[in-house]
């Protein structure tokens, strides 16, 4: 499909939408999530209050639980929100909006996510840290991104915890353990299988490009990518497609293979 610059703007269909309700809040607002299972709706404005709704659009609460809010978020089942400050505050709110428990971190906070049941609360900073904690507040585990993570979301029916860079970067990791599970954007990284325009394949190497190329069509999966270093030119080799699940579980065969060759080495010196 293509765009002409004559075309007229879209409208909205009369009646496709109706208003069940609004808030006028103090500020202009900054963001709104949406509680899937309670029906909740928690919004923020830009002088960091957070208005706490039920489905029907009633105010339940209203607090200013940081001055420099960033972020907010609240589990699917209304039992807990977390929110994440500037100053790199990062904490967990009771379903009252009093706090539970309070962290600092090293940079500033640049996104928070909740778990559907409030179990896990991840939160981003802006040189790229992840950080995820548990109910209590303790630190699960962190990991650093090439990019700062200004989007995050545990996923619903599985247990992942995606993100998204401002700008070329979506990871996926097991909210477990920060074990990364994929990573794509518009930067080229090793075991990209691209095609240029002639229909030639070409496997991006560790001395590929950083950005840009040719389309992408795959990926070489994590297992495989030392294999892949290990190819001698003119030398043939034969793609299979696999499953996500199966990849994940062949990546972590390879890590208990490999980690069993370092025990072995590290008893025989």
């Amino acid at each position: 499909m293509t765009l002409s610059g004559s075309a007229p703007p879209p409208v909205a269909a009369p009646g496709l939408f109706k208003t069940l309700w609004s808030l006028a809040t103090g500020a202009p607002p900054c963001g709104v999530v949406l509680a899937r299972e309670s029906g909740q709706v928690l919004a923020w404005d830009e002088n960091h209050w957070l208005y706490l709704l039920n489905s029907r659009g009633e105010r339940q609460g209203q607090a200013r639980p940081l001055s420099a809010l960033a972020a907010a978020c609240l589990a699917d089942d209304g039992s807990a929100l977390g929110v994440a400050g500037a100053r790199g505050e990062v904490g967990r709110l009771a379903p009252d909006l009093t706090p539970r428990w309070q962290r600092t971190l090293r940079h500033p906070a640049v996104a928070v996510a909740v778990d559907p049941f409030a179990r896990r609360l991840a939160v981003s900073d802006s040189k790229g840290g992840l950080f995820v904690f548990d109910r209590d507040g303790r630190l699960l585990w962190e990991a650093h991104q090439p990019r700062p993570l200004h989007h995050l979301a545990f996923v619903p029916e599985a247990p992942f915890l995606l993100g998204a860079a401002d700008f070329g970067l979506v990871v996926s990791l097991e909210a477990a353990t920060g074990q990364l599970v994929w990573r794509d954007g518009l930067a080229a990284h090793c075991g990209g299988l691209a095609s240029s325009g002639d229909g030639q394949c070409i496997v991006l190497g560790v001395d590929g490009q950083t950005i840009g190329g040719y389309p992408k069509i795959a990926q070489v999966i994590q297992a495989d990518l030392d294999r892949l270093g290990q190819l001698r030119p003119g030398e043939r080799i034969r793609f299979v497609r696999v499953k996500l699940d199966e990849a994940i579980t062949l990546q972590r065969q390879r890590l208990a293979e490999l980690n069993g060759w370092g025990v072995r080495l590290r008893a025989t010196s």
